[in-house]
């Protein structure tokens, strides 16, 4: 990166304060410009004790397994966007569904079904 896309400044590689990274900083507007990389949805389809694998068509990995994954676009939720990216690479369908992940700690699973108190 030589210029701001914000002032069209030059910039320069330093640490700013509070930072640990060298990050591209403009001389002229101070703008910060963060380069971070794309981030990445996908999921593993499965259907009873059968499961979803896509054959790489592309580099790279050309021809390895891989579960239906890609680039999150702009305002996609990552359940959206690993839904979709399953609906492009392989034409199925994909819904989110509990997973350990999601369910909630046996505490407060107890907690939750406990029987209101009553009043004396």
């Amino acid at each position: 990166m030589k210029f701001c896309n914000l002032c069209g400044g030059p910039v320069a590689l330093q640490i700013p304060e509070g930072d640990e990274r060298e990050r591209h900083v403009c001389q002229n507007c101070g703008h910060i410009h963060y380069i971070n990389p794309k981030v990445i949805v996908g999921c593993l389809p499965t259907v009873g004790d059968r499961i979803l694998l896509c054959k790489r068509a592309i580099e790279p990995r050309y021809g390895k397994w891989t579960l239906p994954a890609g680039f999150m676009e702009n305002g996609e939720t990552s359940a959206a966007g690993a839904a979709r990216e399953t609906w492009e690479e392989a034409a199925a369908k994909a819904k989110a569904e509990d997973g350990p992940a999601k369910k909630k700690p046996a505490r407060r699973a107890a907690a939750a079904e406990a029987e209101p108190a009553s009043k004396p």
